[in-house]
C-alpha cells in the first residue's frame, strides 16, 4: 500500500482546512502540516486545536518546528533541505520520525546517512507552486530511489492520475497539496 501525505498549503489552517483535515485522517498515513508563515505560537495553538478536533496526534507531522512535535507527542518533524537540525533531532528523539525534502541525489544519500526516515523528492511533475520550474521527472525519481533504502514520497503536481507513474518509478508514496486542499484555502 502506497504511504500518502496530505501536505497543507501554507495559507494559515483556516477552518475549512481544518474540518478537511479532521475527515481525511482517517485514510492517510499523515497530514504534513506545512505552514512556515505562521510563527511558533501560533502553529503550536492550531496543532493544539487540530488535536482537540479528533486529529490523532500520531497522524500530525510538524514542518520546520521540532518543538511542536515534542510537545505533542506528534508522528514526526519534516525538516528544509538544508535544515541541519534534523540529525541531532533524531538522536535526541529517536521515536519520532524525521523526514527531509530534498532535490538532488546527493542531499538524498547525506538525508539518509543523518538518520532520515522518510524523503520527500520533487517537484516530480509541473506544479502551480513552482510556476516555470520545470518538475525533476521519473528519471531522476527512479535513480533516487535506487540509490537510498529509506522510502522516499514523491511530491509535485501529483494527484490521483497519475501517482501510478510515481510509484511504478519507485517512490513508496506520494505526498500531496492540491489533491486534497486545492479549493479549500
Amino acid at each position: 500500500m502506497p504511504m500518502i501525505h496530505a501536505v497543507t498549503g501554507g495559507t494559515g489552517l483556516p477552518e475549512n482546512v481544518m474540518s478537511i483535515s479532521s475527515s481525511l485522517y482517517p485514510h492517510v498515513d499523515a497530514i504534513c502540516v506545512r505552514e512556515k508563515q505562521l510563527s511558533e505560537t501560533a502553529l503550536s495553538l492550531k496543532i493544539k486545536k487540530m488535536i482537540e478536533q479528533g486529529i490523532p496526534p500520531e497522524k500530525l507531522i510538524i514542518h520546520s518546528f521540532p518543538a511542536i512535535a515534542v510537545q505533542y507527542n506528534l508522528q514526526g518533524v519534516h525538516f528544509t533541505e538544508f535544515d541541519d537540525r534534523m540529525k541531532l533531532f533524531k538522536h535526541t528523539y529517536p521515536y519520532l520520525q524525521a523526514g527531509k525534502s530534498v532535490h538532488s541525489l546527493e542531499t538524498a544519500i547525506k538525508a539518509e546517512l543523518d538518520g532520515a526516515d522518510y524523503l520527500y523528492f520533487g517537484h516530480i511533475f509541473k506544479t502551480p507552486s513552482k510556476e516555470g520550474v520545470p518538475g525533476r521527472g521519473l528519471d531522476l525519481l527512479r535513480q533516487l530511489t535506487d540509490s537510498v533504502s529509506i522510502p522516499v514520497i514523491a511530491i509535485g503536481g501529483i494527484h490521483f492520475d497519475n501517482i501510478q507513474t510515481v510509484l511504478e518509478a519507485g517512490a513508496a508514496g506520494a505526498a500531496m497539496i492540491s489533491a486534497f486542499f486545492k479549493n479549500e484555502e
